[in-house]
């Protein structure tokens, strides 16, 4: 429980596109085209967020993590 609670406080910390777009790819398990196509945003933006979400997710999560 506390794990989801810090995944969750960590996907706050992301801007609102990026989190929409890493919530869509893996809770949803949408490609990086159904997910441009669902947010009317280029294939590229799209691919940029979640990138740049992930990166600032292992940022955040990775002092907490680690064994």
């Amino acid at each position: 429980m506390l794990k989801r609670r810090r995944i969750g406080a960590a996907l706050e910390a992301l801007s609102p596109e990026q989190r929409r777009a890493v919530e869509l790819a893996y809770y949803e398990g949408l490609s990086h085209s159904e997910i441009a196509a669902a947010l009317g945003e280029p294939l590229g933006t799209v691919k940029t967020r979640i990138r740049q979400g992930l990166l600032r997710l292992r940022e955040k999560l990775a002092a907490q993590f680690q064994t």
